[in-house]
C-alpha cells in the first residue's frame, strides 16, 4: 500500500506538466500533501505521539490546506486562470517528465542492496525533484515557479523519508519553516508585479530596474 501512494505522488507531476490550468496545480499539492501524510502514516507506524501531531500538522495542515489555501486566495486575486506560454507544448513536456519518472524507477533498482534507503521512495523522489526543477525553467508565470518550488520541496521531503527511519522533527521544522516563509514572500511578490505589469510573465523581471 505505501509503494502505491509512493507512485501515486509520482504520477501527480505527470499530471502538473500535462496540464496549464494554475488551479489544477494548486489541487496537485492538496493531493501530494495528502499522499505525504499517508506514506509517513504507513512508515512510521511506530512512531511516538510527538512525531505522529508534528506529521498531520506539516503535511496534512500546511501542504494540504493552509499553503494550498493561500495560492487560491493569490490565483482569485490576481485572475490567472493558465499558463499556456510555456517554452515547449505541454506533450513534449509530459513526454519529458515520464522520461524522468521512468528514469527515477530505474534508478530505485539500483539501490535495493542499499542499507537503511527505501529504493522506492528514492527514485521517485528524485525524479519529482529533477521534474520540478525543469519545469520552473520552461514555464513563464511566477505563480507556476511559486509551484514548482513548493513540488521540489515535497520531493525533498520524502527524499528525506526514503534516507531516515525516523523523523528528525527539528530538522523537518527548519525547513517547513523556511518553506513557508518562501512561499509568503513570493505571494506577496506575485502580488506586487501584478499590479505593476498587469501580467505575470517571468520575462517581466528583466524589465526591473533600480532607480537611484
Amino acid at each position: 500500500m505505501e509503494n502505491g501512494f509512493i507512485i501515486l505522488f509520482g504520477l501527480t507531476m505527470l499530471y502538473l506538466a500535462s496540464t496549464s490550468r494554475i488551479i489544477s496545480h494548486i489541487r496537485v499539492l492538496v493531493i501530494q500533501g495528502a499522499l505525504l501524510f499517508l506514506i509517513c502514516l504507513l512508515g512510521f507506524k511506530e512512531a511516538s505521539i510527538l512525531n505522529i501531531a508534528f506529521l498531520v500538522i506539516e503535511t496534512l495542515i500546511v501542504k494540504a490546506i493552509v499553503i494550498p489555501a493561500f495560492l487560491y486566495k493569490i490565483l482569485k486575486k490576481t485572475h490567472i486562470k493558465r499558463d499556456d506560454a510555456a517554452n515547449i507544448p505541454h506533450f513534449y513536456c509530459l513526454f519529458v517528465s515520464s522520461f524522468i519518472l521512468l528514469f527515477g524507477f530505474l534508478a530505485s533498482n539500483s539501490m535495493l542492496l542499499v542499507k537503511n534507503v527505501s529504493p522506492l521512495c528514492f527514485g521517485v523522489s528524485i525524479s519529482v525533484i529533477i521534474i520540478s526543477l525543469w519545469l520552473i525553467t520552461i514555464k513563464h508565470k511566477i505563480i507556476s515557479s511559486v509551484i514548482e518550488f513548493i513540488t521540489m520541496e515535497n520531493g525533498i521531503f520524502l527524499l528525506s523519508l526514503s534516507v531516515a527511519k525516523e523523523m528528525p522533527v527539528l530538522v523537518n521544522l527548519g525547513v517547513l519553516l523556511d518553506v513557508f516563509i518562501a512561499v509568503y514572500i513570493l505571494g506577496l511578490f506575485v502580488r506586487e508585479i501584478d499590479k505593476e505589469f498587469k501580467d505575470l510573465e517571468v520575462s517581466h523581471l528583466s524589465e526591473l530596474k533600480d532607480y537611484e
